[in-house]
């Protein structure tokens, strides 16, 4: 599918964005980031996301960006049944075909529909609805496949990591809404827009394979915000957060680590030892929120969320500068986009923001 035009107010906002953006060195890691997109079939999101991908592109050409990922939430839920959803998802797929660099996919929790099958006053999903992840995974993540960097878990999970070996840094993008499918009745135990989790199986993998052999940094993306606690939702659930949490902190530490869960249908059994050489973990960074926030989470990393670059949608709040940022279709602000560089010899993170909203530097502090 053939790029819309390249806006002038677009072009004007990337040339902005050049100049805003810290010096790139050559061990310098740089990506752009777009959250809760909620992609839809109409004009003025093709136009947004045509614009999108030009400014990528024409940043590449001087700025160097590394990847360009998409934080979850990619698609809207607009149209209800799922042949609709997964059209959509093509659209999308076929605008980001015309994307320099590489584009990695997150799952979020609209993305899989299943929304449309809610029982009203629960949060409980009836089946018939819901995209599964091989469809999810065949329709959009596998645009990552085109990326040598980029390493998937197999199996067409949606989960993976990137390796940037100039930054002595490795990206680990997790899936936040890896839950089972068990169907009871007609109903999904568990569904991807209320619940929210990791497999054994991804635990396994984070230990094991993303975590193996790793460089001095690691930087942790998805969708669900890895401060539980600060951006807790009435009615979501979140499954073996703390086992994640658990990990990445023996990890950082060099620690051995056995843990384990009988949950019925969300237990693990995992020893692994990351003795001998500590790590620094410079951001774990995520979406759903809709919002600016950086805190120190209570596993003591960095957490970072981005505002939504969707249209201005359910969930949009002040973020921490206190500030209710607005969208203008067809302008300069009709979106958010996040331009983060990290400079490992310096320890310094950056997110230079495209359109609305502002730049942030954040403060980080080496664990190795």
């Amino acid at each position: 599918m053939k790029l819309l035009d390249f806006q002038d107010y677009a072009k004007n906002e990337t040339e902005r964005v050049k100049n805003a953006l810290p010096k790139l060195k050559e061990t310098s890691l740089r990506f752009a980031f777009i959250s809760d997109l909620h992609y839809k079939f109409i004009d003025e999101m093709r136009v947004t996301v045509s614009n999108i991908i030009h400014a990528v592109n024409e940043l590449n050409k001087t700025e160097k960006i590394d990847f360009l990922c998409l934080g979850g939430d990619n698609v809207g839920n607009y149209p209800t049944s799922p042949e609709d959803h997964i059209k959509m998802m093509e659209e999308l797929r076929a605008l980001l075909e015309n994307s320099e660099v590489p584009v990695i996919f997150v799952q979020g929790n609209h993305d899989d529909n299943s929304i449309h099958g809610s029982i009203p006053g629960t949060n409980t999903c009836r089946i018939g609805f819901e995209v599964k992840d091989d469809i999810q995974y065949d329709t959009l993540f596998s645009i990552a496949e085109k990326c040598p960097a980029f390493h998937f878990a197999g199996n067409k999970a949606l989960y993976g990591y990137f390796d940037a070996e100039k930054a002595n840094t490795r990206v680990v993008f997790l899936n936040s809404s890896d839950v089972p499918y068990i169907v009871r009745d007609g109903i999904m135990k568990y569904n991807q827009q209320w619940d929210f989790g990791y497999s054994e199986k991804q635990l396994s993998w984070l230990c094991h394979t993303a975590l193996a052999n790793a460089p001095e940094n690691v930087i942790f993306i998805e969708h669900m915000p890895f401060d539980h606690i600060r951006h807790n939702y009435s009615g979501e659930n979140i499954y073996n957060e703390d086992a994640v949490d658990a990990i990445t902190t023996a990890f950082s530490c060099a620690e051995k680590l056995h843990i384990e869960s009988q949950h019925e249908d969300f237990g693990y059994n995992i020893s692994v030892d990351f003795q001998g050489e500590t790590h620094n973990i410079p951001a774990r960074i995520s979406a759903h929120c809709h919002i600016d926030t950086q805190t120190i989470d209570p596993a003591g990393f960095l957490s970072v969320t981005t505002m939504l670059a969707g249209r201005k949608n359910s969930g949009m709040a002040a973020g921490d500068d206190g500030v209710l940022y607005e969208r203008e279709p067809y302008s300069a602000i009709e979106t958010s986009m996040d331009i983060f560089t990290f400079d490992p010899e310096e320890y310094t993170l950056s997110a230079t923001r495209y359109g609305s909203g502002k730049s942030r530097t954040f403060t980080l502090k080496k664990r190795s």
